[in-house]
């Protein structure tokens, strides 16, 4: 115990750790501790200017825990030892729990000592193994290797573009025994940590083609807790339909809208299909807490803890992208202004927006008027979220007081943090290593640095048959940080989140 106490004391900056572990065991061994709210100050600021650890056994009125031996769990330690009850030894076994922070920093340079009982890991029961990809090292590329790329170019140029795909009739097959798919996929099947229990998220997915790619974005974001809504394009072919049809029976918490709609970009369909999501969404469950809507060609860039973690620093603030300086504003010329005293705002259909923002959506009559008017609108579904959304005078919850502007990702005003994508404008001018398709880029491997440094939620876009390892790779990268997080290490700081502007101006 020695040995973690010197580390604590001794190692720059680590001095606070020591602060917190005693102030922990005070209170959690229930000792008798008379100090008044200023003298307990006092106390946590001589240790903090002085290093001083004698004075704390020098304080009146505390018993001391003497340890005998120690053990360092996942997010906790098990120490066996005795109180000193007026000189009577009566040994004792207690355990502190809450700090998988302080253990994440200690093991590294513990010294074991006699006292040192050795360190136990949580049983995997939900990761058997470590999920990777065999035959390249996801690792060295997400790293930026270039040696590890320039060998993966040369010794699988024909492979490295081509893979074999699982196709829809698979899918039919595979899900005729439910249980054995969800074991075989690789479903994590438990919330994982008490925060994401606790923080259910209501998703929409609108896919049209690729029941694989879209398969693979439900089972990284799967948690049994959250609720899914899938929209199958009235276009895609009866297999790919009843593939998904399938996939959904197997899983209690997600479904297929009760209609399909012909989704053609510019129109309102793609819209109504979100709001179709949203009323389903709404009417399943009455738990989630925030709405996120994806397509199939898209894939998390956070575990689900990160997801949670960061949509709670939000403390109710809506991520909904905003501009009046850029906006197309012949999209909206013949509907002429929006109705309430409002102003047109150009945004995107991608959103994560709280539970309230929903309600207004589907019940309030002022959000049916302003739907109304984006009917006459072209591309409706980049007009209607936004200028819901920024409008403090429609007082919509979790909206944004400030101007309508979204900022650069690295800004802490106004980023747009749901979505990364790369267009190569102003605002998202980042190399594309992929290719890119109407202007924005289809990820390839060389992307994976840039990706996995990014603090978005999702990116877009990925195709599945252009350099497939992009998505195995950051698939294995989010499954290994999952089990982690289950092992206890939960160390995401979302300080910076919670800071950003339209989290700090919002209507509640």
């Amino acid at each position: 115990m020695g040995n973690v106490l010197k580390f604590l004391l001794f190692k720059k900056g680590h001095y606070k750790y020591l602060i917190i572990w005693f102030m922990i065991i005070i209170f959690a061994f229930n000792m008798k501790m008379y100090f008044r709210e200023t003298e307990l100050n006092s106390i946590t600021k001589r240790i903090t200017e002085t290093r001083d650890i004698d004075y704390l056994y020098k304080l009146p009125k505390i018993e001391h825990f003497h340890v005998d031996k120690y053990v360092l769990l996942t997010n906790s330690v098990a120490l066996k030892g005795h109180f000193n009850y007026s000189g009577h030894k009566r040994s004792q076994v207690l355990q502190i729990d809450g700090l998988s922070n302080f253990i994440n920093l200690a093991k590294p340079v513990l010294l074991p000592d006699e006292k040192f009982g050795g360190s136990v890991k949580r049983k995997d029961k939900y990761f058997k193994d470590e999920r990777m990809v065999t035959d390249v090292n996801c690792r060295a590329l997400i790293k930026g290797d270039k040696n590890e790329l320039e060998k993966l170019k040369n010794e699988y140029t024909d492979w490295f573009h081509t893979r074999t795909a699982i196709e829809p009739k698979d899918y039919i097959n595979m899900t005729g025994n439910c249980t054995q798919f969800v074991k075989q996929r690789g479903y994590i099947m438990h919330h994982l940590t008490t925060k994401e229990k606790n923080f259910p998220i209501a998703y929409s997915i609108l896919m049209y083609k690729d029941v694989e790619q879209t398969e693979r974005l439900l089972r990284a974001i799967y948690r049994p807790q959250n609720v899914y809504c899938i929209h199958v394009d009235s276009k895609s072919s009866e297999k790919i339909f009843r593939a998904m049809s399938n996939i959904t029976s197997c899983f209690d918490n997600v479904f297929l809208t009760n209609k399909r709609l012909n989704i053609l970009w510019g129109r309102l369909s793609v819209l109504s299909a979100e709001l179709l999501c949203m009323e389903e969404l709404w009417n399943k469950s009455i738990t989630w807490k925030y709405f996120i809507n994806l397509t199939g060609q898209e894939f998390p860039l956070r575990t689900n803890y990160e997801l949670v973690r960061i949509l709670q620093s939000y403390n109710g603030a809506n991520d909904v992208e905003a501009t009046i300086e850029r906006a197309n504003r012949y999209r909206w010329t013949w509907a002429g202004s929006p109705p309430h005293n409002t102003t047109a705002v150009k945004g995107s259909v991608h959103v994560a927006v709280q539970r309230g923002f929903v309600d207004y959506v589907l019940h309030d009559e002022r959000a049916k008027g302003i739907l109304k008017w984006a009917k006459r609108t072209f591309v409706p579904d980049e007009t209607f979220f936004a200028t819901l959304n920024h409008n403090p005078i429609l007082n919509v919850p979790g909206s944004y007081r400030g101007l309508p502007e979204t900022t650069m990702w690295n800004d802490s005003i106004k980023p747009f943090m749901a979505r990364f994508k790369n267009w190569g404008g102003k605002l998202t001018n980042w190399p594309c290593k992929g290719k890119r398709v109407h202007g924005i880029c289809v990820f390839g491997i060389a992307d994976l640095p840039l990706l996995a440094s990014r603090g978005e939620m999702f990116a877009n876009k990925f195709h599945l048959e252009y350099e497939p390892r992009t998505l195995d790779c950051l698939e294995e990268l989010l499954y290994n940080n999952s089990r982690e997080e289950y092992r206890g290490n939960l160390g995401f700081d979302v300080r910076w989140y919670s800071q950003l502007g339209f989290v700090k101006n919002k209507i509640n």
